[in-house]
Protein backbone atom coordinates (compact mmCIF):
# COMPACT_ATOMS: atom_id res chain seq x y z
CA UNK A 1 0.00 0.00 0.00
CA UNK A 2 1.36 3.23 -1.07
CA UNK A 3 1.34 6.03 1.67
CA UNK A 4 -0.13 9.08 -0.75
CA UNK A 5 1.32 11.95 1.24
CA UNK A 6 -1.31 15.51 1.31
CA UNK A 7 -0.25 18.40 -0.86
CA UNK A 8 1.22 20.59 2.08
CA UNK A 9 3.28 17.38 3.15
CA UNK A 10 4.37 16.68 -0.03
CA UNK A 11 5.71 20.56 -0.42
CA UNK A 12 7.27 20.46 3.35
CA UNK A 13 9.11 17.49 2.10
CA UNK A 14 10.33 18.79 -1.07
CA UNK A 15 11.40 21.84 1.05
CA UNK A 16 13.75 19.78 3.69
CA UNK A 17 15.35 17.94 0.40
CA UNK A 18 16.00 21.30 -1.70
CA UNK A 19 17.91 22.18 1.76
CA UNK A 20 19.56 18.87 1.49
CA UNK A 21 20.56 19.40 -2.16
CA UNK A 22 21.80 22.99 -1.63
CA UNK A 23 24.05 21.35 0.99
CA UNK A 24 25.37 19.14 -1.61
CA UNK A 25 25.87 21.87 -4.32
CA UNK A 26 28.06 23.79 -2.27
CA UNK A 27 30.15 20.61 -1.10
CA UNK A 28 30.10 19.33 -4.40
CA UNK A 29 31.17 23.41 -5.87
CA UNK A 30 34.18 23.15 -3.77
CA UNK A 31 35.47 19.82 -5.59
CA UNK A 32 35.26 21.24 -8.80
CA UNK A 33 36.09 25.10 -7.95
CA UNK A 34 32.82 25.87 -10.03
CA UNK A 35 29.68 26.96 -8.78
CA UNK A 36 26.94 24.19 -8.95
CA UNK A 37 23.02 24.04 -8.05
CA UNK A 38 20.79 20.99 -7.50
CA UNK A 39 17.16 21.43 -7.25
CA UNK A 40 14.09 18.51 -6.55
CA UNK A 41 11.23 20.20 -8.82
CA UNK A 42 9.32 17.21 -8.44
CA UNK A 43 8.38 14.33 -6.25
CA UNK A 44 6.86 11.34 -6.19
CA UNK A 45 5.32 7.91 -3.85
CA UNK A 46 5.25 4.75 -6.65
CA UNK A 47 5.03 1.27 -5.90
CA UNK A 48 7.88 -1.30 -7.00
CA UNK A 49 6.92 -1.86 -10.43
CA UNK A 50 6.08 1.93 -11.75
CA UNK A 51 9.50 2.64 -11.19
CA UNK A 52 10.86 1.06 -14.43
CA UNK A 53 8.60 3.25 -16.60
CA UNK A 54 9.95 5.98 -15.19
CA UNK A 55 13.56 5.42 -15.17
CA UNK A 56 13.92 3.13 -18.67
CA UNK A 57 10.76 2.62 -20.46
CA UNK A 58 13.19 0.71 -22.88
CA UNK A 59 14.13 -2.28 -20.64
CA UNK A 60 17.29 -2.44 -21.99
CA UNK A 61 18.60 0.92 -22.46
CA UNK A 62 22.05 1.40 -20.43
CA UNK A 63 21.74 3.56 -17.09
CA UNK A 64 25.10 4.89 -14.90
CA UNK A 65 23.95 5.13 -11.43
CA UNK A 66 25.29 4.65 -7.81
CA UNK A 67 23.83 2.94 -4.93
CA UNK A 68 24.63 3.42 -1.51
CA UNK A 69 22.71 0.81 1.04
CA UNK A 70 21.81 2.40 4.84
CA UNK A 71 20.73 1.24 7.85
CA UNK A 72 19.45 2.69 11.06
CA UNK A 73 15.76 2.37 12.65
CA UNK A 74 14.73 1.02 9.14
CA UNK A 75 17.09 0.18 6.49
CA UNK A 76 16.81 0.50 2.57
CA UNK A 77 18.92 1.85 -0.47
CA UNK A 78 19.40 5.17 -2.16
CA UNK A 79 20.29 5.19 -5.77
CA UNK A 80 21.22 8.14 -8.21
CA UNK A 81 20.50 7.08 -11.91
CA UNK A 82 21.21 8.66 -15.59
CA UNK A 83 20.90 7.87 -18.69
CA UNK A 84 23.96 6.97 -20.22
CA UNK A 85 24.22 9.80 -21.81
CA UNK A 86 23.36 12.16 -19.67
CA UNK A 87 25.61 10.93 -17.14
CA UNK A 88 28.49 11.66 -19.09
CA UNK A 89 27.37 15.23 -20.14
CA UNK A 90 27.30 15.60 -16.30
CA UNK A 91 30.81 14.48 -16.01
CA UNK A 92 31.39 16.78 -18.74
CA UNK A 93 29.73 20.10 -17.56
CA UNK A 94 31.41 19.07 -14.14
CA UNK A 95 35.20 18.70 -15.41
CA UNK A 96 34.38 21.48 -17.96
CA UNK A 97 35.98 18.59 -20.80
CA UNK A 98 34.49 16.66 -23.89
CA UNK A 99 33.98 12.97 -23.12
CA UNK A 100 33.59 9.88 -25.39
CA UNK A 101 29.40 9.81 -24.63
CA UNK A 102 29.95 5.85 -26.05
CA UNK A 103 30.89 4.79 -22.67
CA UNK A 104 31.80 5.45 -18.60
CA UNK A 105 35.98 5.02 -18.18
CA UNK A 106 37.67 5.57 -14.71
CA UNK A 107 37.40 9.37 -15.08
CA UNK A 108 33.60 9.00 -15.47
CA UNK A 109 33.41 6.67 -13.13
CA UNK A 110 35.01 8.26 -10.20
CA UNK A 111 33.85 12.03 -10.99
CA UNK A 112 29.82 10.30 -10.94
CA UNK A 113 30.60 8.03 -7.51
CA UNK A 114 31.75 10.70 -5.77
CA UNK A 115 29.02 13.10 -7.41
CA UNK A 116 26.59 10.39 -5.62
CA UNK A 117 28.37 10.22 -2.01
CA UNK A 118 28.09 13.62 -1.77
CA UNK A 119 24.10 13.61 -3.03
CA UNK A 120 22.61 10.93 -1.95
CA UNK A 121 24.55 11.31 1.89
CA UNK A 122 22.97 15.41 1.58
CA UNK A 123 18.80 13.25 0.82
CA UNK A 124 19.50 10.73 3.91
CA UNK A 125 20.89 13.45 5.90
CA UNK A 126 17.93 15.54 5.75
CA UNK A 127 15.71 12.66 5.71
CA UNK A 128 17.39 11.75 9.05
CA UNK A 129 17.42 15.25 10.51
CA UNK A 130 13.43 15.24 9.45
CA UNK A 131 12.18 11.90 11.73
CA UNK A 132 15.25 12.62 14.19
CA UNK A 133 17.06 9.10 13.48
CA UNK A 134 20.68 8.25 12.91
CA UNK A 135 20.96 6.49 9.63
CA UNK A 136 24.86 4.59 8.75
CA UNK A 137 25.59 4.63 5.60
CA UNK A 138 27.69 1.90 3.02
CA UNK A 139 30.41 2.86 1.06
CA UNK A 140 28.63 4.12 -2.49
CA UNK A 141 29.03 1.88 -5.10
CA UNK A 142 28.89 2.29 -8.70
CA UNK A 143 26.43 0.73 -11.32
CA UNK A 144 26.10 0.32 -14.60
CA UNK A 145 24.17 -1.21 -17.24
CA UNK A 146 20.18 -2.13 -17.59
CA UNK A 147 17.53 -1.31 -14.60
CA UNK A 148 17.30 -4.68 -13.84
CA UNK A 149 21.00 -4.76 -12.95
CA UNK A 150 20.02 -1.96 -10.53
CA UNK A 151 17.50 -4.20 -8.73
CA UNK A 152 20.13 -7.00 -7.60
CA UNK A 153 19.46 -7.18 -4.04
CA UNK A 154 16.89 -5.37 -3.91
CA UNK A 155 13.79 -7.34 -5.18
CA UNK A 156 10.54 -6.72 -2.97
CA UNK A 157 9.92 -9.34 -0.93
CA UNK A 158 7.45 -9.23 2.00
CA UNK A 159 8.50 -7.12 4.97
CA UNK A 160 11.34 -5.15 2.85
CA UNK A 161 10.59 -2.59 0.43
CA UNK A 162 7.47 -1.79 -0.36
CA UNK A 163 7.30 1.64 -0.90
CA UNK A 164 9.76 3.86 -3.65
CA UNK A 165 10.62 7.52 -3.43
CA UNK A 166 11.26 9.37 -6.49
CA UNK A 167 13.10 12.51 -6.65
CA UNK A 168 13.26 14.06 -10.27
CA UNK A 169 16.66 15.71 -9.99
CA UNK A 170 18.07 18.75 -12.32
CA UNK A 171 21.80 19.76 -12.18
CA UNK A 172 23.23 23.14 -13.10
CA UNK A 173 26.90 24.12 -13.91
CA UNK A 174 28.63 26.22 -16.25
CA UNK A 175 25.82 26.91 -18.31
CA UNK A 176 24.47 23.54 -18.78
CA UNK A 177 21.50 21.80 -16.75
CA UNK A 178 21.43 17.75 -16.65
CA UNK A 179 18.28 16.17 -15.30
CA UNK A 180 18.45 12.61 -13.56
CA UNK A 181 17.09 11.12 -10.42
CA UNK A 182 17.21 9.81 -7.12
CA UNK A 183 15.45 6.35 -5.78
CA UNK A 184 14.66 6.09 -2.10
CA UNK A 185 13.79 2.56 -1.43
CA UNK A 186 11.72 2.72 1.97
CA UNK A 187 9.94 -0.44 4.25
CA UNK A 188 6.30 0.61 5.19
CA UNK A 189 7.67 1.92 9.11
CA UNK A 190 9.66 4.47 7.50
CA UNK A 191 7.26 5.73 5.36
CA UNK A 192 4.91 5.78 7.94
CA UNK A 193 7.03 7.37 10.44
CA UNK A 194 7.99 9.94 8.45
CA UNK A 195 4.69 10.80 7.07
CA UNK A 196 4.22 11.57 11.14
CA UNK A 197 7.60 14.00 11.36
CA UNK A 198 5.76 15.82 8.01
CA UNK A 199 2.92 15.75 10.06
CA UNK A 200 4.13 17.45 13.13
CA UNK A 201 6.07 20.22 11.09
CA UNK A 202 3.40 21.84 9.71
CA UNK A 203 1.30 21.25 12.69
CA UNK A 204 4.25 23.87 15.06
CA UNK A 205 4.41 25.89 11.72
CA UNK A 206 0.67 26.78 11.63
CA UNK A 207 0.71 27.40 15.28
Amino acid sequence: MISVLSELEQDALQEVLNLGMGQAASALAQLVNEEVHFTVPRLEFLPWHAVAERLAPDPMASLIGVRQRFIGPFHGSTLLVYPLEKSLQLVCALLGEEMDLKGSGAVERDTLTEVGNILLNACLGSLANLMEIEILCDLPEFLEGPWEAFLAGERHTEGGHETILLLYVEFFTRGNTVQGYVVLLFDAWAVSHLQRELADVLHRYEG
